[in-house]
C-alpha cells in the first residue's frame, strides 16, 4: 500500500509519513493531511484511498468501508 502512494506521487498537501496496518483482511491507512477545513481533508482522503485502489491490481477485491478524521489544531 505505501509503496503504491508513492507510485502514484506525493498528493497535494499530504505531509509526514504515511501509515498502513493490515488487519485480517483489511488494510488501515493512515494519512496526515493539511487543509483549510474538515470536508476538504475528508474529500481527499476519500481520492486518495480510491487512486491507490485503482492502481493496483493486488487492491481490486477491496473497497473503502469507513474511515476516522481526527484533528490537530
Amino acid at each position: 500500500m505505501i509503496e503504491t502512494l508513492r507510485r502514484i506521487g506525493a498528493p497535494r498537501g499530504h505531509e509526514g509519513p504515511a501509515r498502513a496496518l493490515i488487519i485480517g483482511q483489511s488494510i488501515r491507512l493512515a494519512l496526515y493531511l493539511t487543509g483549510p477545513d474538515e470536508s476538504e481533508a475528508v474529500s481527499r482522503a476519500l481520492d486518495i484511498c480510491a487512486r491507490l485502489l485503482d492502481a493496483s491490481p493486488e487492491f481490486a477485491r477491496f473497497h473503502i468501508t469507513d474511515f476516522r478524521l481526527l484533528c490537530h489544531f
